[in-house]
Parts: C-alpha cells; sequence; structure tokens
C-alpha cells in the first residue's frame, strides 16, 4: 500500500534534511583532516545495546503485585513503576475494531502458513505472538509478535487452528478474542525458534505438532468441533473461563502478569505500554486458565511474589540469538534448559515478551 501524499513529503524533507547534514559533516571532517589527523576515542561510539541489557530494562521497570490464587492457578500482576518507553501503537484488537486494518489470505487461493496484513492507518500495529484471527478460509494464530508500521503492508507467518475447513466463511480476518492456549502456544512458539536456526528468515511452525497439540486439549477438556477448531475449546469452557477472569481481573497500571499452574511457573508475559496489555489481558488469562482445566496435580512448588520475582530477574541470562523481524525491530528467541521465550525489540526497548516455563 503507498503512503499518503503528505507521508511522502515528510519522507522526502527528512530524506534531503539528512542528505545536507551529512554533506555538512563530510565537509567538516575534510577540514579536520586537512589540519592534522585525529585518533577517535572509542568511548565516542556508540554502544550498541545487549540483549541481556534490555531484558533487564524492562524487568526493572517492573514490580510485582499481590499474588492471587483460584483453584490449581496462581497470578502475580507485573506493575509500571517506570516511564513507558519505546515507539507507541494500537493492539491489534482496536486497530481491526476500528477497520484501520484489514487481513486477509495472501490471494484468492490462499496459503496456510501466511497471511497479509494492511495497515490502513498512520500508527504502528502490534499483532502479539499466539493471537488467534478467525475468517476466512480458516482460523489462524501469530507464529511470532510484529509491529506493522503505520501505512504498510507485510505478510505474516501462521499457524492454521482449525484443520477440518479450507473454504471461505468471510473475505477478511476478525478478531477470534482468544490467545493460543499457553502448552501449544509454547510448543508452536519452539518449533519457530528451530526454524530460525535453519534458515534465519522463516518463522514455520511444526503444523503437524499444532493441530496434535488442539487435538490433545479438545480430549482433556471434553470438548469438540466438527472442523477440528481451537476457539470451540474455550466457548464450551465459557463459564469456567469467566470464573478465572474474575479470579484475576486487571489492576492499575499493569503491564504484564508471571503465572504458575500446579504450583510451578507456567509462564509470564510483558508488554511495554499499559493501555495495550489492558486489551490483551482477558487473552492471556484465558490462555493459562485452558491449561490450568486440563490436569490439576499436587506441587512441592509454592508460588509467591517473591518467587515471581526472582524468576523475572533471571530471564536477561537465558541464552539469546536476535533475528530480523517480519515487521519492525528485532526478533529475540530466548532459551534456558526446558524454559523459552520470544521478545520483540524496537528502538532498543522491549515492546514485547513472552516466557514459558516446561510443558508437563
Amino acid at each position: 500500500m503507498s503512503a499518503s501524499p503528505q507521508l511522502k513529503e515528510q519522507v522526502n524533507e527528512k530524506k534531503e534534511g539528512d542528505n545536507s547534514m551529512m554533506t555538512m559533516n563530510d565537509k567538516e571532517s575534510s577540514e579536520v583532516s586537512a589540519t592534522e589527523p585525529r585518533t577517535v576515542d572509542k568511548t565516542e561510539q556508540k554502544k550498541k545495546i545487549t540483549e541481556s541489557e534490555v531484558i533487564d530494562q524492562a524487568v526493572e521497570s517492573l514490580k510485582v503485585g499481590l499474588l492471587s490464587n483460584y483453584q490449581n492457578m496462581s497470578v502475580a500482576p507485573l506493575v509500571g513503576v517506570t516511564a513507558e518507553t519505546g515507539p507507541e501503537y494500537l493492539t491489534m484488537t482496536e486497530a481491526l475494531e476500528g477497520e484501520l486494518l484489514e487481513v486477509t489470505e495472501i490471494d484468492h487461493g490462499g496459503s496456510v502458513p501466511n497471511l497479509r496484513v494492511r495497515n490502513l492507518c498512520d500508527k504502528n500495529v502490534l499483532l502479539l505472538d499466539g493471537e488467534e484471527l478467525m475468517g476466512a478460509k480458516q482460523n489462524r494464530v501469530l507464529n511470532t509478535t510484529v509491529l506493522v508500521a503505520g501505512q504498510t503492508e507485510v505478510v505474516v507467518p501462521v499457524s492454521c487452528t482449525e484443520q477440518g475447513r479450507w473454504s471461505y466463511k468471510s473475505e477478511k480476518f476478525m478478531d477470534s478474542k482468544i490467545m493460543m492456549a499457553k502448552a501449544a502456544r509454547s510448543s508452536k512458539s519452539s518449533s519457530v525458534s528451530h526454524s530460525l536456526k535453519i534458515q534465519p528468515n522463516s518463522y514455520c511452525s511444526d503444523q503437524g505438532k499444532v493441530w496434535e497439540e488442539i487435538a490433545d486439549y479438545h480430549c482433556d477438556l471434553g470438548s469438540h468441533s466438527s472442523t477440528g477448531a481451537m476457539k470451540a475449546a474455550y466457548d464450551q469452557r465459557e463459564d469456567d473461563l469467566r470464573a478465572c477472569r474474575e479470579a484475576f481481573p486487571l489492576v492499575e497500571g499493569q503491564r504484564g502478569v508471571v503465572i504458575f499452574v500446579n504450583g510451578e511457573f507456567s509462564g509470564c508475559e510483558i508488554l511495554s505500554r499499559a493501555d495495550a496489555y489492558k486489551l490483551v489481558h482477558q487473552k492471556i488469562i484465558e490462555s493459562y486458565s485452558l491449561e490450568a482445566f486440563r490436569e490439576k496435580k499436587e506441587s512441592s512448588g509454592k508460588p509467591s511474589a517473591k518467587k515471581a520475582k526472582a524468576l523475572l530477574g533471571q530471564i536477561s541470562s537465558w541464552k539469546t540469538e536476535r533475528f530480523k523481524s517480519v515487521g519492525l525491530g528485532e526478533d529475540l528467541r530466548l532459551q534456558n534448559c526446558e524454559s523459552h521465550g520470544n521478545a520483540l525489540l524496537v528502538d532498543e526497548s522491549i515492546v514485547h515478551a513472552a516466557a514459558f516455563g516446561h510443558d508437563s
């Protein structure tokens, strides 16, 4: 999609300004070298921030709130204590509702692992790893987090969450209002990280494993879908999910969450902006709640806010690899023994991070 005339004019003005500045700098450099040699001190060179440093900054911008418990699930809210940094953006939910974002099959024939996203507004739009889109030829989830720049079009990597349908329900996708269930999302994220190691620009998942995970949820939860749709498991457990939503409400200034299931670390989620987190809080809680419904086990682990804080502090020491993101910024893949995760880094700030504990 081409940019608006006004946007093009702003871009051209910026380029002209940048070119004239380069010319002035080149001239000043020539004048200096003509008089005497100048040794550049290494400390003058800008140091690129490390993955560990940006993750530490994200964690240190938060405090762990009071732990809440319901059945076999415990949740610690992460509340912002410093000014929000990094780029501003809309969530996928509000962009779709405002008809500022258009998501379709890549062409009429469609392609299971790819969708076309058109950002129709001037603001960035954030699509979160695991968020589900429903409609078109079959429901899909995002394979990784993508920040789509204003007035741009990108092809995003996705996984199918409705194995038994390949026919149009609608021309465009809608927000299904759910996020992929935790274990399936964790498995998907791990397979995407594996794909990136083999081919740096490939954000492919193990689609067969995704379908297998969804079938396991239906079996464990007693739910059913004639098309194998993941969303049916959520719809058929709505009463239970409502109880979990009420048990773990949003708190003021919240930007993230740490979740324990059966006494063990299940996962955590961090967003850079409280207004954005507010719109995805319910999706995240339901994603982990569905996991908690599957199997209630006795555990020697005892969740606490202190334990949540300690776990957060360890993430910056996990092995990290950088890859070019599909949209703006860089995609970080995190690994620590049986735990792993992913994060989106833009303008030297973590926009979104997700870490997953061991899947029992």
